[in-house]
């Protein structure tokens, strides 16, 4: 797999319907934007990483720059052109 500039970090869980819209979005600018990942985990799946990074609700969006260091953090739902302008610096 060849290196993101940026990858958006989405924990979910299976019911909660934000989560979806979160996913839709970003998949959307992930697609727009060359050199941005999406990637999805799982919240209940892997407890110890969303202990870990204190992940409190979902969905939570991370943003992590090319080197996997977190630079921005959101939850609940981005706008499409808020979520592009936070990954500006990046790109």
């Amino acid at each position: 797999m060849e290196p993101a500039s940026a990858t958006l970090l989405q924990f979910s869980t299976a019911f909660c319907a934000p989560c979806r819209a979160m996913r839709r979005v970003s998949a959307e600018v992930a697609a727009l934007l060359p050199g941005v990942r999406h990637v999805e985990v799982d919240a209940e799946s892997h407890l110890a990483e969303v202990r870990e990074l204190e992940i409190r609700r979902t969905p939570t969006l991370v943003i992590l720059d090319s080197a996997g260091r977190e630079v921005r953090r959101a939850t609940g739902v981005p706008a499409k052109p808020h979520l592009i302008a936070a990954l500006a610096a990046l790109l």
